[in-house]
């Protein structure tokens, strides 16, 4: 028998299931890796970011810092500067700008209502009815009223964009004290409305128009730069005697019927038919077309083109006057605005 070689098979390479079990291992270590590296990535990634917003914030710590720095300097080198030399105070009252002055378009009527001898029980109802009505006045205070008046009043008068004026002290009549004893009324009056609202008056109202002529008035009118004036007569209502006193209607109707543009009108806070009398008045002063000003608005936009050279020109001492501003009204100033109608002082005033 003859003998035949038998060919063994070839080894295999390994175990299938081995051989998977190698791969996926592999595979996992490298998602592991790349795991790794990601993360490495991500926080290195956010370190910079941290590290960029921390400079910022410190920059501008610093920058706040050296801008806070640097305003204290200049606020230590200002007061340190105010310490060793010291500004000496100027006690003249300020001069009014020209820009500052009042001016209306052509043809604009003006009308200014005032009160005298304020402040007074109704004079709260006054500014009500100015209020309400959407107006504005003057009112010539006197300066022991003020003194026993609650602040708020007068802060109100302001608030609403009027004006005080000064009615002296006690209501004293000038033509019966001397030079001294005329500045002293007004000085005091001014000193009752400073300590009330913080402010001075800025028009003067002699009692019953009288003493224009007063040298006290004259010089406390230069050094205060307060406007001296009076009223109209032709439509003052004389709300202090009859058929005015006690008749809000005839009131009313008497000043719409006789105010002109550029008027000043006389009225008394004092007088409750008055008061009363005032929404018919206004309503009926708008009807004809008045526009509300004060009385240092009126004397701006109606009289605030006199000159020193016109006023030289009329006769009075210029040495005694103040303008102020090139064109504008002047301090301690009196005279009739026109043959008719007058302004600055009353036709039978002395």
């Amino acid at each position: 028998m003859s003998h035949m070689n038998t060919q063994r098979p070839r080894p295999s390479s390994g175990n299938p299931k081995r051989t998977m079990t190698a791969q996926l291992r592999a595979l996992a270590n490298t998602t592991a890796v790349m795991a790794a590296i990601f993360m490495v990535l991500l926080v290195a990634f956010v370190w910079m970011v941290t590290a960029i917003n921390k400079s910022s914030s410190k920059d501008d710590t610093d920058s706040k810092e050296t801008s806070a720095t640097s305003s204290s300097a200049v606020a230590n080198l200002s007061s340190d500067a105010g310490t060793t030399t010291p500004e000496p105070t100027d006690t003249t009252p300020p001069e009014t700008s020209a820009a500052a002055h009042a001016s209306y378009p052509e043809g604009t009527k003006l009308i200014a209502l005032t009160f005298d001898d304020g402040p007074c029980d109704y004079t709260p109802q006054v500014l009500e009815a100015l209020e309400r009505n959407g107006v504005v006045a003057t009112f010539f205070v006197i300066g022991q009223n003020v003194s026993g008046t609650d602040a708020a009043v007068l802060q109100k008068m302001l608030d609403l964009g009027c004006e005080i004026g000064n009615h002296t002290w006690s209501h004293q009549i000038l033509t019966q004290v001397d030079e001294e004893g005329a500045y002293e009324q007004l000085s005091k009056c001014d000193a009752a409305i400073e300590e009330k609202v913080g402010q001075k008056a800025t028009v003067i109202r002699p009692p019953t128009g009288a003493g224009l002529k007063q040298e006290g008035l004259f010089r406390y009118s230069v050094d205060n730069r307060e406007y001296v004036v009076n009223w109209n007569d032709s439509s003052c209502p004389q709300d202090w005697q009859a058929p005015a006193l006690g008749d809000a209607d005839y009131t009313a109707q008497y000043v719409i019927d006789n105010a002109i543009d550029g008027d000043m009108v006389l009225l008394h806070d004092s007088h409750k038919s008055t008061v009363d009398s005032l929404d018919k008045m206004i309503a009926g002063l708008k009807e004809k077309g008045y526009v509300f000003v004060t009385v240092t608005q009126l004397l701006e936009a109606r009289v605030g083109n006199l000159t020193m050279d016109e006023a030289a020109a009329k006769g009075w001492d210029t040495s005694k006057l103040v303008q102020a501003y090139d064109g504008g009204p002047i301090y301690g100033i009196r005279y009739a605005f026109s043959s008719e109608k007058m302004i600055f002082e009353k036709k039978s005033s002395s």
